[in-house]
């Protein structure tokens, strides 16, 4: 029996800066780790499951970044093939603009679930694996069910979509044709994969800050039961925290490669390796991604808030990081509980940070209620999404109300509109 591996990797963001800082060596650092690791364990197929890009309008260095990477894999590992779906980040038109190329490469990345003539066509998200050996056909050993992101236009017009059971209605119709799709050319021995790019409901574990709300008709998750249980491993992404759908083996989301805020230090950030043998998973397990650049917080993990002064003595008393360059100092958020006011803390703090070489991304006052931990001050404007952009606007003229669901779904679809819109631009 031959033995066929894939590793699942989701959420790369590639052109993010991290509070204001320029990543691009972080990413760069992750992508060679990659490769040397497709390598190593002799993967027969990388899935990446959405947001490749942290824009639709991804910065030249980025792009070249994603290149150069399917690039090398074609040269290090010929065999192997890729498959990458957009996210919600992502630009499915931009990511689908060089296909008549990465198609003849054998590598398939599928921005948007529509052709350039707007039809919805089915058969181009079932993928093959191993049509790229010198065998052809003869060598494929698995198909991909490969479901980008799908935005409100790809399913229907906004007065269609509007309300819960006509979205996932739509959703769900969808599904069901891919995987007609995938069953008209799938046969015995072959493994059978699903991708998708979303909040599957079931999944709990959210990020605090850095995941955008993806609801569309005012439908935040989809059911699990539009895949068919008979897949051999379903690679999700859009959620940063990596994690198992409901304590299964094979439903996964992979998590994001580096955090993405500074709440996400801690998340146990990976990519997943499964095995197949005659079209059947004989194994699932996680590899951690090594961590270049240290995310510190003050105060630590389940520690008091303490005052200014004890803040600003922590953090003189951190070590000097003199001897890394510039790309590997690590980052620094400092919290503190609020108290009397007292001016120029931030100065004191970012210049004490910087004496012992470190990157200081917040400092913020919070108050404690039953336990939890909340901002007293309000966060930047780059650090918010925008439906928090728009419940802080509508409080503001509100009297602190919170927006209703109705005015929410209002928004969400304005939000879709707007950025199809700016996507086709």
């Amino acid at each position: 029996m031959t033995v066929r591996r894939i590793l699942h990797t989701s959420d790369w963001h590639l052109g993010q800066s991290f509070h204001g800082f320029d990543r691009t060596w972080e990413h760069q650092q992750f992508l060679d780790w990659l490769l040397s690791t497709i390598v190593l364990e002799q993967i027969d197929a990388v899935l990446v499951s959405g947001d490749i890009f942290d824009t639709i309008n991804a910065p030249n260095v980025a792009q070249r970044q994603w290149f150069d990477f399917l690039g090398r894999v074609l040269q290090r590992r010929p065999t192997c093939d890729v498959v990458a779906i957009a996210g919600n980040h992502d630009s499915g038109s931009r990511l689908d603009a060089p296909e008549a190329l990465t198609r003849a490469l054998g590598l398939h990345v599928v921005g948007s679930p529509r052709t350039t003539e707007g039809a919805f066509d089915a058969r181009r998200l079932v993928v093959p694996l191993g049509a790229r050996t010198e065998s052809g056909d003869a060598g494929v050993w698995g198909h991909v069910a490969a479901l980008p992101f799908f935005r409100g236009d790809d399913l229907g017009t906004l007065t269609e979509l509007h309300g819960e059971g006509a979205y996932l209605e739509r959703v769900r119709v969808r599904h069901d044709e891919v995987f007609a799709a995938l069953d008209a050319v799938h046969a015995p021995g072959l493994a059978r994969i699903g991708m998708f790019h979303g909040v599957l409901q079931g999944a709990t574990e959210r990020s605090e800050r850095s995941e955008r709300d993806v609801r569309v008709g005012n439908v935040e998750g989809i059911p699990e039961d539009m895949f068919p249980n008979d897949l051999g491993y379903l690679a999700l992404g859009h959620l940063h925290r990596p994690q198992r759908v409901r304590g299964q083996d094979h439903v996964r989301y992979a998590g994001s490669p580096l955090p993405l805020h500074v709440s996400e230090a801690d998340y146990p950030h990976q990519v997943v390796l499964v095995s197949f043998e005659d079209g059947v998973r004989t194994k699932v397990e996680s590899l951690r991604i090594p961590q270049l650049v240290p995310v510190v917080r003050i105060p630590g993990a389940g520690q008091p808030l303490p005052t200014t002064d004890e803040a600003l003595a922590e953090v003189t008393l951190l070590p000097t990081r003199f001897a890394d360059p510039v790309e590997r100092q690590p980052y620094l958020e400092v919290r503190f509980a609020p108290g009397a006011p007292r001016v120029g803390f931030s100065n004191e703090v970012a210049s004490a940070a910087a004496a012992r070489g470190y990157r200081l991304t917040t400092v913020r006052a919070e108050v404690v209620r039953d336990n939890v931990a909340a901002a007293a001050v309000s966060p930047s404007l780059a650090e918010l999404e925008p439906e928090q952009v728009f419940a802080l606007l509508y409080g503001r003229a509100y009297r602190g109300a919170t927006p209703p669901q109705d005015i929410l779904r209002a928004f969400h679809e304005l939000l879709t509109q707007v950025e199809s819109t700016s996507e086709s631009a």
